[in-house]
């Protein structure tokens, strides 16, 4: 089957953009010596995660741990990170059960979380590993002193095992923070085997950072407006796109597409100073701005040449983890011939 073959709007792949991409990561980690743990919330695809695992992986993360359960179900059980405060009676008995099956390690930012955790692997004889978590603007401890606090609680917590720290994002104006952390852990005598940083804007400066052991990025394989941006991918190395067809030409300068917010999600990112839904690939000048569920509205004013009703045109996404969660499949190509059909595996898990 060729691309013009596919029913639309399609979530598609690029394999020579997604293969230059793993390719490309993987070796920058493994020239400084850093492991690669890549963040599968983006692609939520068992295939995808094989692929990343086969070029040199250390594991994985995942975000939640219906993730977790599914890609482990799917044969990525080696080693998985979940970087989230696990709570409840009935996730603390899916985590506890899944850490029989492979090497676990979950955040903490609370002694309620610890406590929660320790009593969950003490009634199921299990191990679990635990990171806490320092502050970056989301979740985790504002300074090196709870960290300290909550690091002596997990290291002394039966069923638990203390394997450092982890920090979301990780630019280099985090180091000192970090370094602030490690310095009052080592005086507390509290191992830190882990050092992870995380979030692919700052990939490519994870070097800066000596301290880290490990790094999460999730969007890398794929790309999007962002790293357009930003100039970490190219367009041809934006590899996850939404392929639609032009159902309509209200006027001149305005064509709309049959991928709205239920395709594209209705996440926006900013390019070229502009807020937008997405890239439209052959139509550089293009601005879709804004889109109802079903209809992408594309201004096409600074356009010489513009589409025509039934063309159809690739979409690079504002943001690939919400867009990926919107579809069942992904279509791989290469040079517009499908290879492969994979299943959006943990689409919709989002317990």
């Amino acid at each position: 089957m060729r691309i013009e073959e596919l029913d639309t709007p399609a979530l598609i792949v690029d394999l020579e953009g997604l293969e230059d991409n793993l390719d490309r990561y993987q070796r920058y980690f493994d020239q400084h010596g850093i492991g690669l743990r890549p963040h599968i919330k983006t692609h939520k695809c068992v295939a995808i995660a094989h692929m990343q695992m086969r070029r040199g992986a250390i594991g994985i993360t995942c975000q939640k741990l219906g993730e977790a359960e599914i890609m482990a179900a799917g044969g990525i059980d080696g080693d998985i990170l979940i970087p989230f405060n696990i709570i409840g009676r009935q996730k603390l008995e899916r985590l506890t059960a899944l850490a029989r099956r492979t090497r676990l390690t979950v955040a903490a930012d609370s002694r309620y979380t610890i406590d929660g955790l320790s009593t969950a692997a003490v009634a199921r004889d299990v191990e679990v590993g635990v990171v806490i978590e320092l502050d970056q603007g989301r979740t985790g401890v504002p300074d090196a002193e709870t960290a300290v606090e909550l690091g002596k609680a997990v290291d002394s917590a039966p069923g638990l095992a203390l394997r450092g720290v982890m920090i979301m994002p990780a630019p280099p104006t985090a180091r000192p923070f970090l370094r602030e952390v490690l310095d009052a852990f080592d005086r507390a005598g509290l191992p830190h085997p882990t050092v992870s940083g995380g979030s692919t804007p700052s990939a490519f400066t994870a070097h800066e950072i000596p301290e880290l052991t490990e790094f999460r990025a999730g969007e890398y394989p794929v790309g999007g407006v962002k790293h357009l941006d930003i100039g970490t991918h190219t367009v041809a190395q934006c590899a996850g796109r939404v392929l639609a067809t032009v159902v309509s030409r209200p006027n001149s300068d305005r064509a709309v597409v049959d991928a709205g917010s239920k395709s594209l999600s209705a996440a926006t990112a900013s390019l070229n100073g502009q807020t937008v839904m997405g890239y439209v690939v052959e139509y550089p000048q293009a601005i879709l701005g804004g889109a109802s569920e079903e209809h992408g509205q594309i201004d096409l004013s600074n356009c010489d040449r513009k589409p025509e009703i039934g063309e159809r045109v690739q979409i690079i996404l504002a943001h690939p983890c919400p867009c990926f969660n919107e579809h069942d499949e992904i279509y791989a190509l290469r040079n517009g011939q499908v290879e492969a059909i994979w299943s959006v595996d943990a689409r919709g898990a989002i317990r």
